[in-house]
């Protein structure tokens, strides 16, 4: 092989890897569902009988429940955070994130509960949110009211 072949065919390498380290990736949340799967239990039947066992999985307190198959696998909330406002009452947010190539609607909403986790007051409104594909919102909700909030529980379902 000549020297001018490789020179030629170096150059050609060179550009081509170039022109592919400059292509533009635009950044988006890498979402593993397999893993966020592994860690979610589903919710199957509803109880049978009042203070016996319950065949249901426990929703637990203090946390966002997707009770929704249709976006199960579709978004994933990251954090979930409440904090006492200088009023008083509890303001409660969580970032959710569309893991798909595609727009969603989610709607959510939050039930507030005393220290002996009874109701403290009537469950929210749905909340809509708009997720554009591979971003992140953030759905966010407040008590009514101060003293008696203690915990709360976020139910999550895809747009209507």
């Amino acid at each position: 092989m000549n020297r001018h072949a490789i020179v030629k065919g170096s150059t050609v390498l060179v550009m081509f890897l170039s022109a592919s380290a400059c292509q533009h990736m635009e950044p988006a949340p890498i979402c593993d569902m397999g893993a966020i799967a592994s860690q979610r239990t589903l919710v199957s039947v509803p109880a049978a009988v009042p203070g016996g066992a319950s065949p249901l999985q426990e929703m637990p307190l203090n946390s966002v429940s997707i009770t929704d198959h249709r976006i199960l696998n579709k978004v994933y909330v990251r954090n979930v955070t409440a904090r006492r406002t200088p009023s008083g009452t509890v303001e409660l947010y969580a970032q959710v994130i569309n893991c798909t190539d595609h727009p969603l609607q989610t709607e959510a909403r939050t039930q507030f509960y005393d220290a002996g986790q009874a109701p403290a007051e009537p469950v929210s409104a749905w909340k809509r949110l708009y997720l554009p594909p591979r971003t992140s919102n953030i759905y966010r909700e407040f008590s009514l009211g101060t003293t008696s909030i203690h915990a709360y529980m976020v139910e999550m379902r895809e747009g209507e």
